[in-house]
């Protein structure tokens, strides 16, 4: 009966699902309950605390089930647990915003873009950085897939930033620029160019660890 939780929550005009949620929620891989989830955090003018007890009154859930869903749509990479103090506590409140930083691309881009945004190289970047992509920097990795530049020459150029602690798109962008104008399409490709020259990228003088810049 979860299509009729869906019909009542949506009759009773105390909950709105954004249409582009609605229509495609099965494209992101959320269940009715997790596509109610959703709607309630991205109408939401403002994070929400997770408290059971609130998602019970709202949406109809128990405890059990509001923590499978939070867990769910956390491991998806659509919410994010955010801590604050108040009052010398902690406390956790719920944000949407991963999701409009990762899933919405998909519509975005389109067709066009099913490799890139099918692409695991976005979770690699992420893991290495330890945060998550910003919408621009989501933009620019697509921007890369785009132009056929094979994920094994963006992990190496990945490992080379890394290496030298640099935690930055731009870095990397600079080195992918400069073997793909040498006409390197994958790793090996720079180990051959070694083994008759060594390797020098010109990064002109710029401060790659202010990511402000």
């Amino acid at each position: 009966m979860k299509s009729k939780k869906l019909f009542e929550c949506i009759k009773a005009n105390d909950l709105v699902i954004p249409s582009i949620l609605l229509m495609n929620y099965k494209k992101f891989e959320m269940n009715e309950k997790e596509l109610l989830f959703m709607a309630l955090l991205m109408t939401s003018d403002d994070l929400i605390a997770f408290d059971p007890v609130y998602f019970k009154n709202k949406l109809g859930f128990d405890a059990n089930e509001t923590i499978e869903i939070m867990s769910n749509l956390t491991s998806k990479k659509y919410i994010d647990v955010v801590i604050k103090k108040e009052n010398n506590k902690m406390k956790e409140y719920l944000t949407a915003e991963p999701f409009y930083e990762k899933a919405i691309f998909d519509l975005i881009d389109g067709d066009d873009s099913v490799s890139s945004t099918d692409s695991k190289i976005y979770e690699t970047i992420e893991t290495e950085f330890g945060r998550t992509l910003s919408p621009i920097e989501f933009e620019t990795i697509s921007g890369w897939l785009n132009a056929k530049i094979d994920e094994s020459l963006i992990k190496e150029a990945l490992k080379e930033a890394v290496l030298n602690g640099v935690s930055n798109l731009k870095y990397i962008d600079k080195i992918l620029y400069e073997w793909t104008k040498k006409g390197y399409k994958v790793p090996s490709d720079i180990k051959k160019r070694k083994n008759k020259e060594p390797e020098e990228i010109n990064l002109f003088e710029y401060d790659w660890l202010d990511e402000n810049d």
